[in-house]
């Protein structure tokens, strides 16, 4: 009976195999980097979507004749989920709320509803904003125009106005 041997066999190593080794092996990691490369680069895209919060200045106007209605200022904030939220700097109005849509590269399009009062707090109107929103390519800002339209506690136009909106990012500073 023979005995077994606890030695693995010795390699055929030559020269040529090594190479070829070597040169798989590079052209794997090298492909690996590219994808790695490229992934992070997709993140670093999503991040500069409209996703996150604003600082926005919002102009009112007269849609025919382009006279000021009025100026406002507003924090809004795009959520993840497609949902809009935003405050105002005037105790006339209630903060807002919608929903928000990407439809090309750097666009986007939202609508959403608020209340106003009148000075003594009581119901003016609901109104519903929907805007098309453009973002920088380095995402720092975009800019926007659209309508907001008044509507009476029967649900019957009050009036319409056209609104532009000027927006930088808000970016926590640690």
């Amino acid at each position: 009976m023979a005995e077994a041997s606890n030695r693995l066999p010795s390699p055929n190593f030559n020269l040529q195999t090594g190479v070829t080794m070597t040169k798989t092996m590079f052209r794997i990691f090298a492909a690996m980097a590219v994808v790695l490369t490229g992934s992070q680069a997709l993140q670093a895209q999503g991040t500069q979507g409209i996703q996150g919060t604003w600082d926005v200045n919002v102009t009112v106007v007269n849609c025919q004749t382009g006279a000021a209605v009025r100026t406002v200022r507003a924090l809004q904030m795009f959520s993840h989920d497609g949902s809009f939220t935003e405050t105002a700097n005037t105790f006339l109005r209630g903060s807002s709320l919608g929903e928000w849509d990407h439809t090309t590269a750097n666009g986007y399009t939202s609508t959403y509803w608020f209340f106003r009062y009148n000075a003594d707090g009581s119901f003016k109107s609901l109104a519903e904003g929907s805007n098309n929103e453009q973002v920088s390519d380095d995402g720092s800002t975009f800019t926007a125009t659209g309508t907001v339209t008044d509507f009476d506690a029967a649900g019957n136009i009050i009036s319409t106005g056209c609104v532009s909106h000027a927006a930088r990012r808000l970016t926590p500073h640690n």
